[in-house]
């Protein structure tokens, strides 16, 4: 019997560790192009909502796909963005771009009927630079 609980728990860590980003480790926060602002949407690992992930959109544009434990930046002209996700529900956070500014947005996952809700949280620099460092790019 035991046999089959340790394979059970090595499957379910399999199937959670495939659900979460894998790229490069977040190397430090880039300043944007001259005139432009830099976005950075991240995902601390959270077990809560681990295998839900989505793309995540500024305006009407696809800017990522955001796993658990992830991040993904992007270059935007300034201007007010809504970023959003959609799962069961759409549900995003407006963001004022400056021109030659950082601007951060927190992602994490909230519970709905069927699948994990995304949720969005524009958040301080400081903040951003404390919880992003431990991501790895998302795609």
């Amino acid at each position: 019997m035991k046999l089959k609980q340790i394979f059970a728990a090595g499957a379910a860590s399999l199937v959670l560790a495939a659900c979460g980003a894998t790229g490069a480790a977040f190397s430090g926060l880039e300043k944007p192009a001259e005139g432009q602002s830099k976005l950075y949407v991240y995902r601390t690992k959270a077990l809560k909502g681990g295998g839900v992930h989505f793309d995540v959109n500024a305006n009407d544009t696809r800017i990522g796909h955001l796993r658990n434990g992830g991040y993904i930046s992007t270059e935007l002209p300034p201007g007010n963005y809504e970023v959003w996700a959609k799962t069961e529900v759409r549900r995003g956070v407006t963001v004022p771009l400056q021109a030659n500014e950082i601007q951060c947005v927190k992602a994490s996952i909230g519970f709905g009927a069927f699948v994990g809700r995304p949720k969005f949280q524009h958040v301080p620099l400081e903040q951003c630079k404390a919880e992003i460092a431990g991501t790895v790019r998302s795609f």
